[in-house]
């Protein structure tokens, strides 16, 4: 199947998931690249992420869903001790996507999984030991770092 079938099909996939849940916590769209898709997270109201909209983009290649799609959060990057400074994820659903688990993997539950990963930090196990820290011994300014950034990817999706 051609890369560009394959992304409209899980764009479609997405747009069917959103109309049957009538959720609004993401949307997508089609890239410029035909292998890609955009895709936008959005701070839920009850979060310190509210009214903040992160971008990322997963590229698709002709080996899907046997190999996922290589995903990352483009910049201005949420702040988030998962989230690399190249906006790289730390997700276990989207790292443990293999030759030998995909067959249970699709993208729109990796996209529900990135909803859920954006508001639930894993500090556990943090990329960005600096803000997992934060959140730990000074809960307030973290509070703050993070709805400035949502605020500033905000700003910039609005502005395109």
């Amino acid at each position: 199947m051609e890369v560009a079938s394959i992304v409209y099909q899980q764009l479609s996939n997405c747009l069917e998931h959103l109309d049957a849940i009538q959720s609004s916590s993401f949307s997508v769209e089609p890239s410029s690249d035909s292998n890609k898709l955009l895709v936008y997270i959005y701070g839920e109201d009850n979060t310190i992420h509210k009214g903040g909209i992160y971008k990322s983009e997963f590229t698709f290649t002709k080996e899907y869903p046997s190999v996922r799609p290589e995903g990352k959060f483009i910049a201005p990057l949420p702040y988030h001790c998962n989230v690399r400074d190249n906006g790289d994820i730390c997700l276990d659903y989207y790292n443990n996507w293999n030759s030998n688990t995909y067959q249970t993997k699709n993208f729109v539950t990796l996209v529900e999984s990135l909803c859920y990963f954006i508001h639930n930090q894993n500090k556990e196990h943090p990329w960005r030991k600096d803000i997992a820290n934060e959140e730990k011994d000074n809960y307030n300014l973290y509070v703050q770092n993070v709805k400035n950034k949502a605020l500033e990817c905000r700003e910039a999706f609005i502005e395109g």
